[in-house]
């Protein structure tokens, strides 16, 4: 199989295994990227005599995130470095968070153009640091948007506004009414920055009759305050 479905859990993978059993369109190699055995002694700092370190060397964000998330297979408990199966041709990871942004960054290093690495539900514009200036390059200019849809990051200045994106056609600002479909306000090949929400709203014209059908929708919502 050269397809790849990588979730960060591996109890959401087995739940995926049995929901897409027997189904012909869902034909892929089901992962996760825990894989690791539970430590003895739990969390808090601890180690396998129980108790807690009373030295620790200063490490940074990123080297202490590393060092938490990669596994060089000198535990006893590991089973190595998480990597994807021969030959794998595309590779979707669900819902990554800083922690698997890490194993992922080492994978699209190691398989280089020779696979397809898709992001599904990537979150990436919420992501507050990275682990690496060169991992904020990676996620950041080397991969492109396909699909987004989602509420305008920039209600303030253009409030009620969605804004979608289907690869490889342009983005939209669309602004959703009171009733009835979303209507277009404005369109163009890159992301908007708020100061083009800014302006696209402010050049939106609102018809009589919407102004209309919103107000006494206002109004109805009003008496049951």
């Amino acid at each position: 199989e050269n397809v790849a479905v990588v979730f960060n859990q591996g109890e959401l993978a087995d739940l995926a295994g049995k929901k897409w059993q027997g189904d012909a369109s869902a034909s892929c190699k089901i992962m996760s990227l825990n894989r690791r055995a539970k430590v003895p002694g739990g969390a808090g700092g601890r180690g396998m005599g129980g108790k807690k370190d009373k030295k620790k060397k200063k490490m940074g964000f990123a080297a202490k995130l590393a060092a938490e998330v990669e596994d060089d297979g000198s535990s006893p408990s590991s089973s190595g470095p998480f990597k994807l199966p021969e030959g794998c041709e595309v590779a979707l990871f669900v819902s990554p968070g800083p922690r698997e942004y890490i194993i992922i960054e080492r994978i699209c290093n190691e398989v280089g153009m020779g696979t397809l690495v898709i992001l599904l539900n990537s979150r990436l514009d919420k992501m507050e640091k990275f682990a690496s200036p060169a991992a904020e390059e990676l996620f950041t200019e080397e991969f492109e948007n396909i699909f987004h849809l989602a509420a305008s990051p920039y209600q303030k200045v253009s409030p009620n506004c969605l804004v979608y994106h289907a690869f490889p056609n342009d983005w939209i600002l669309a602004r959703k009414p009171k009733v009835g479909a979303p209507k277009t306000i404005a369109r163009q090949q890159s992301k908007f920055t708020e100061e083009e929400c800014r302006v696209a709203y402010e050049s939106l014209e609102i018809g009589d009759v919407e102004k209309g059908v919103e107000n006494a929708l206002e109004n109805v919502a009003n008496w049951f305050k």
